[in-house]
């Protein structure tokens, strides 16, 4: 199994030679996923946040879901550097149309419900209930940690949601360190974006489905299935 510092390399040297496939794609998704988003909350549920929450759920499942699959599945073929383009973002969007919508939900579903029980034992009762506060948190951490793998569990295999979801947790759990190092450097990608603001639109979706796709691929070669890979070396190299 390639090791953390091997995939993080791999992930950089990918987004770099297909930056413009990265920049393309991030901005699509950006793009479309603040718009919807600006729309929503420009309607005045200050009186009804549920509702403003359950818009914004419905938003994600329907439509960032599947566009977010169809980065995936551009991101697999720049790992597999398997001629990439655009059109593959097209392309995932169709062809797993209906699987994003059942892993959006269970992905909405899942996390609006650890953080509504986060919420309620921290802020009710006493040492007691906000013990089981810590723990929701903590539950939070690990569900964020299988969700690393869900997108591109569901583009390499379309096994259905919830055998994505068990895949998801199971490899989280069997991967802890190697996947907690993934996470932090999401976060790390997370907060560079957010800070030059520009990363966000520019960077951010396309360099995470990258990074997402090399570990899933690495924990993949680990269980043996996917064989390990061939180091890439550049056209102009193997013709000299």
């Amino acid at each position: 199994m390639p090791g953390l510092g091997k995939t993080l390399k791999k992930w950089l040297v990918d987004s770099y030679d297909y930056l413009g496939l990265v920049l393309a794609s991030s901005f699509v998704w950006f793009g479309v996923t603040l718009g919807g988003v600006g729309i929503i909350t420009k309607i005045d549920l200050r009186s009804n946040p549920i509702l403003l929450l359950a818009l914004l759920a419905v938003f994600y499942i329907l439509l960032v879901a599947p566009l977010t699959a169809g980065v995936y599945a551009l991101a697999r073929r720049i790992v597999t550097r398997d001629d990439p383009s655009l059109v593959d973002m097209l392309e995932g969007f169709k062809e797993l149309l209906f699987e994003s919508w059942a892993l959006g939900f269970a992905q909405a579903f899942v996390t609006l419900v650890i953080l509504v029980n986060a919420w309620f034992y921290l802020s009710h009762g006493g040492l007691a209930l906000r013990i089981l506060g810590v723990l929701a948190l903590y539950v939070l951490i690990f569900w964020m940690f299988s969700v690393t793998y869900h997108y591109p569990v569901m583009v390499e295999q379309r096994p259905g949601m919830l055998k994505i979801v068990k895949r998801g947790f199971l490899l989280a759990l069997d991967n802890t360190g190697f996947t907690a190092g993934v996470f932090f450097v999401i976060i790390l990608l997370t907060c560079f974006c957010a800070i030059t603001l520009l990363g966000m639109a520019l960077l951010y979706l396309g360099m995470l489905s990258i990074l997402q796709t090399r570990a899933l691929r690495a924990v993949f070669v680990k269980y043996g299935v996917l064989p390990p890979e061939r180091e890439y070396v550049p056209e102009e190299e193997t013709s000299a």
